[in-house]
């Protein structure tokens, strides 16, 4: 069973060039390890037409990052990979999902 909580919500995620993605938005934890799977990050405008999620003033998108992938937390969330290496592993947990 998965849940989610904001403990660290509002903290600016950054990629490993550099470029700054979002915020986090909550912590998708499993219940039964209390391992935490992954981060919900909302989008900024700019990082959701890079990663193609629709964006809005009333809707922000939000994407879902693995915690394998973060490198650091801090007063910010650094990632130990670049915007396109992200979207190139977010493609591939889609297409295993799926199958």
């Amino acid at each position: 069973m998965q849940f989610a909580e904001s403990v660290v919500q509002g903290r600016m995620v950054v990629a490993a060039g550099g470029q700054a993605l979002g915020n986090v938005e909550t912590l998708s934890i499993d219940s039964e390890t209390w391992k935490i799977d992954f981060i919900q990050v909302k989008l900024s405008s700019e990082a959701a037409d890079l990663f193609g999620v629709y964006w809005n003033y009333f809707h922000a998108g939000r994407i879902y990052v693995p915690t394998r992938l973060v490198h650091s937390v801090s007063d910010t969330v650094l990632l130990s990979v670049t915007i396109d290496e992200l979207r190139e592993v977010l493609a591939q947990d889609a297409a295993s999902a799926t199958t």
